[in-house]
């Protein structure tokens, strides 16, 4: 099994630094819980007194938690969005197993408001080029999503002769969180066959019910990095939803966190809206939350970052 799901994110747009302060006397006249702290890669982080006596106050066996990578929590503020202006993204997809780009002979894809969730009344339909980048232009502000739908065979894919899905790319939902406010290129999307789908179950101690959906998501810290140690829950589960995070390049049943990937996600997921929350495992400071919806034998991906 290949190691990963989702890509780093390269740029968020939260404003978590570049809005927070470029010096310390930034984060003294921002006031309030800002007034003693730090400016650190842009990010108003507590001095080292302050986290010295907050360790002293804390629970002697709490594992340490980086200040700096979620310094921003509780002070994340959504940029405001250019009404009017539109922004380019890049969304990669790569094959699981081959790791080679997938093109326009592999998948379509579709652009979709967030609102219309059955796509009736399209965006943009495109395809990726033979470099595996979808190149969307979007107007500013667009959390909506893309409906990735595999290239059949002609004549349609066989199934296996036993009723299950053709090995396919799963069908798949991108949603954009946070909201795109600028030209970017986004999460690396790596697109998983029915049958590796299937296998990830098989891992999980679970088999795929091809009536319910699965989240697959990318946590982040407040630098847009690949976050460790986030634990992730979901809003709804049936009795055969099975989570997971990475370690050691694949899912684990048992895992208690991400691991240095920052990969998570959830097989057998009921079908409608879906709200992912995340937390420091450490500390159990709340990260942020992501909403997408499941589809039926339908993966849906998102980014789980710091939000407001």
């Amino acid at each position: 099994m290949a190691a990963a799901f989702l890509g780093a994110a390269c740029s968020l747009l939260l404003d978590t630094s570049t809005e927070q302060c470029t010096s310390d006397q930034d984060c003294v006249n921002r006031g309030g819980a800002f007034a003693g702290m730090r400016c650190e890669n842009r990010v108003c982080v507590p001095n080292d007194a302050g986290v010295e006596d907050a360790a002293d106050a804390a629970d002697a066996d709490a594992a340490p938690v980086d200040a700096g990578q979620w310094g921003c929590l509780g002070h994340v503020v959504e940029p405001q969005s250019d009404a009017g202006n539109d922004v380019q993204v890049t969304v990669p997809l790569i094959d699981l197993t081959t790791k080679q780009p997938v093109t326009d002979t592999d998948v379509h894809a579709i652009v979709c408001a967030k609102i219309d969730v059955n796509c009736t009344s399209p965006l943009a339909l495109t395809q990726p080029d033979a470099s595996g980048h979808l190149v969307l232009t979007l107007a500013s502000g667009f959390d909506g999503f893309v409906y990735i739908v595999p290239v059949l065979p002609e004549g349609g894919a066989p199934d296996a002769g036993d009723g299950s899905p053709p090995d396919v790319f799963v069908p798949s939902l991108v949603f954009f969180n946070p909201p795109i406010y600028a030209d970017t290129t986004y999460t690396t999307i790596v697109m998983v066959k029915s049958s590796e789908l299937g296998g990830i179950a098989q891992i999980e101690g679970t088999t795929i019910d091809p009536g319910l959906g699965a989240v697959f998501m990318d946590t982040v810290n407040c630098y847009g990095q690949p976050a460790a140690g986030v634990g992730v829950t979901l809003d709804q589960t049936t009795g055969t939803t099975q989570g997971f995070y990475f370690q050691g390049g694949l899912p684990a049943l048992n895992a208690p966190s991400t691991d240095a990937t920052g990969y998570a996600g959830f097989v057998n997921a009921p079908l409608g809206t879906r709200t992912v929350n995340g937390t420091v495992a450490a500390t159990q400071q709340h990260i942020g939350s992501a909403t997408v919806f499941t589809r039926a034998s339908t993966i849906s991906y998102t980014v789980l970052a710091p939000s407001p």
